[in-house]
């Protein structure tokens, strides 16, 4: 696989929705990743698609999320974004570096269906989380078994900027430097 490209690349948060986040592993550290990566994906001008799992039921995006994004989320009921038509229209860039939850089954199943359509994801396993670290981990390994590039935050952020004369090397640089968690995770 190529290095990734601003302009072939977007991002893709799955349900980082309120009854679910206070239920995973490291949900605060989750939280902050997937916020770094919105943050960055805004200042490189990537574009940014959001889901929500049966918001009806299961809530909507933490306010530290909906906060940072600039397009409302769109609800789904299957658990693979590729089951909904909208969402599928929006997924139109080959690569697809992936936050949010959960890994063992949203996450998973995105993954896999982007994958099997013929696009790269990229799912940051310090962005990722489940109830169980059994299941995250089942995850991951079911991932790169799969041929899925399994990354991290800080890996994508610079791997998309690629030098520190990029225009925006310190903004990201900044970004990924940020350890204060300043929000609450839910």
């Amino acid at each position: 696989m190529a290095k990734l490209d601003k302009n072939e690349t977007g991002v893709l948060v799955i349900d980082m929705q309120e009854s679910i986040m206070s239920k995973v592993e490291r949900s605060c550290d989750i939280a902050l990743n997937a916020l770094k990566v919105i943050n960055g994906a805004r200042i490189l001008q990537m574009p940014i698609i959001t889901s929500e799992q049966y918001p009806e039921g299961l809530g909507k995006t933490i306010p530290a999320i909906s906060g940072a994004l600039t397009t409302p989320p769109i609800a789904k009921t299957s658990f693979s974004c590729m089951g909904s038509d909208e969402l599928k229209r929006a997924l139109d860039r080959p690569n697809w570096i992936i936050v949010g939850i959960e890994a063992h089954v949203c996450v998973l199943q995105t993954a896999k269906d982007l994958f099997e359509a013929g696009h790269n994801p990229i799912v940051l396993n310090d962005a990722i989380s489940s109830r169980s670290i059994f299941d995250y981990s089942t995850a991951i390994a079911e991932m790169r078994d799969l041929g899925i590039r399994v990354s991290s935050v800080e890996t994508v952020l610079f791997e998309l900027i690629q030098d520190s004369k990029h225009e925006s090397f310190k903004q990201i640089s900044s970004l990924v430097k940020c350890a204060e968690n300043s929000f609450c995770c839910g």
